[in-house]
């Protein structure tokens, strides 16, 4: 064994220690990742990105998230549409289970006039709204994150 190997050996086991040691020092992963993220993968030492790209697991492009994010945006488009629209009888100040019932449909109006839900349609409302903005939100932020790693895997030269 050479002189430099064995050099290298003893500095990967040193490296090994280190590793044993920072996950030993941090009882769990979700304290541990945003050290990691922060020293590591925001690195701009560029011996440190080439380290990481070989200790990295190679991915083959997947040009499949681009539309995949583009789908998620259209989503995300529709149900911010949607759960607007949703606000408007809260905001516009139609507090009844009639005028309610009117904005949205004159046909079932009838129906929960005298039924369990006459004093809740307001809240009611306004949570489906928020589910739906919160739900656009997270489509917009899965999008992102797709784009992000499309671009993390073509590089920035684009192919």
């Amino acid at each position: 064994m050479s002189s430099e190997q064995a050099s290298g050996d003893e500095a990967i086991s040193r490296i090994i220690l280190d590793i044993r040691a920072l996950t030993l020092l941090y009882d769990s992963d979700d304290k541990l990742a945003p050290v990691l993220e922060r020293s590591l993968l925001e690195s701009q030492d560029r011996y440190v990105t080439r380290f990481l790209s070989l200790v990295q697991t190679k991915k083959s492009p997947e040009r499949g998230n681009v539309p995949v994010a583009v789908g998620e945006i259209v989503l995300a488009s529709f149900l911010t549409i949607i759960g607007l629209a949703a606000f408007v009888p809260v905001l516009a100040g139609l507090s009844t289970p009639e005028q309610w019932l009117s904005y949205f449909s004159t046909t079932i109006g009838s129906t929960l006039v005298s039924g369990p839900l006459y004093f809740g349609v307001s809240l009611l409302d306004f949570v489906f709204s928020a589910l739906l903005l919160l739900g656009a939100f997270y489509s917009l932020r899965r999008a992102a994150k797709n784009l992000k790693n499309t671009s993390a895997i073509l590089g920035p030269s684009g192919t």
